[in-house]
């Protein structure tokens, strides 16, 4: 039986790295079609456009991951149907899950080192990402700007902007939120158009907008020139996480910062559930790709490669449904975070158990 098992593992296996760096391959592609403005119109150096793409690649994985598992699976068993290797196998009576025991064991060791990968390594690279982009926003000669979006500027601003030139460096429609400067409403500064030099914007043709603690217009200062510094202290920057890129331990931290405060924000713990649930997916797939291999892979790899399809797709439409309804309190971080694996082991240990009873 170990011969048997080193062989259907050799086979698995073939299968996956095969997959892997073919799903590798197309997500590199997809980083780069949804970074081609970043890249390409910012007129990025390659190094630099290496280094970003190096910090996407761990996160990258960890949707590969399953996708190859799957997928090694569907092809690797369908082989040995077609072929009927797989019947002279099992002629002696041995039952489907011992058969293909190495699969569940090799998955459940890749899962453990998913974990760790997810928890160490993509965290930081994805953290790496956000502060070479902010890095980016706010370096001196040609900010990253963005047209009608507001976004978080240095020195507590939330600015907004109409129109960018990028190539003549010259912004328009621009509206400037400064926090904290004028009691508990912000003071508004809008331009008509300004310039960028060296850190410093130069706004011309606006008016400064203060309140007054009912949150009223009670002074407004027109201006033909006016200049902001724009600079940034990273050391602020370095703590500003989102929850994607914090460990398992610095979300678990947040969430109990937030309660000693009487606050809940359910976007920390969906993301913390999802730190455990993520990487066991693929074992999840397992359970399903196994049995659902043995009914339809017999006579067709195009069949088996069709539910690959659909299986990857309805799991990741579910990941997503249920991250937005926790992140929104609509269900409970655990169940955002639990309910896909849970109802996609349930369909394949049922197909499991249905296939051992057919034999």
């Amino acid at each position: 039986m170990r011969i048997i098992h080193r062989y259907i593992w050799k086979e698995f296996l073939q299968q996956f790295l095969l997959c892997f760096l073919g799903f590798t391959a197309l997500g590199i592609g997809k980083i780069f079609f949804e970074n081609n403005d970043l890249f390409i119109g910012y007129r990025m150096p390659m190094r630099l456009i290496w280094t970003l793409l190096l910090d996407k690649i761990p996160s990258l994985w960890m949707d590969v991951i399953p996708a190859a598992a799957l997928f090694g699976i569907i092809l690797a068993l369908g082989r040995l149907l077609r072929e009927k290797e797989f019947d002279v196998i099992r002629v002696s009576g041995v039952s489907l899950v011992k058969t293909t025991l190495p699969i569940f064991i090799g998955v459940a060791i890749i899962c453990f080192g998913a974990y760790w990968w997810n928890d160490l390594v993509v965290s930081s690279a994805n953290h790496r990402f956000e502060m070479e982009i902010k890095r980016l926003s706010n370096r001196e000669n040609l900010p990253l700007l963005k047209e009608n979006v507001v976004f978080r500027g240095p020195q507590n601003r939330y600015i907004y902007l109409n129109k960018v030139e990028n190539r003549l460096k010259k912004i328009s429609g621009i509206l400037v939120m400064e926090l904290g400067v004028s009691g508990k409403w912000p003071r508004l500064i809008t331009a008509e158009y300004g310039k960028v030099q060296n850190g410093v914007w130069i706004l011309y043709n606006g008016i400064i907008h203060e309140m007054d603690e009912n949150g009223v217009i009670k002074t407004e200062l027109k201006f033909p020139r006016m200049e902001l510094l724009m600079t940034i202290d990273y050391t602020v920057m370095m703590g500003d996480k989102s929850p994607y890129e914090m460990r398992a331990g610095e979300l678990l931290q947040k969430i109990k910062i937030n309660k000693e405060y009487g606050s809940f924000n359910p976007v920390y713990s969906v993301y913390y559930h999802q730190k455990f649930a993520d990487p066991v997916i693929s074992l999840v797939l397992v359970f399903l790709a196994i049995p659902l291999t043995m009914l339809t892979g017999r006579n067709s790899s195009w069949l088996g490669l069709v539910w690959c399809f659909l299986i990857i797709m309805g799991y990741y439409v579910l990941q997503v449904v249920g991250r937005t309804m926790g992140c929104n309190g609509v269900i409970s971080p655990f169940a955002a975070a639990w309910v896909p694996h849970i109802l996609i082991f349930s369909v394949g240990l049922f197909l499991l158990v249905a296939t051992e009873q057919r034999r």
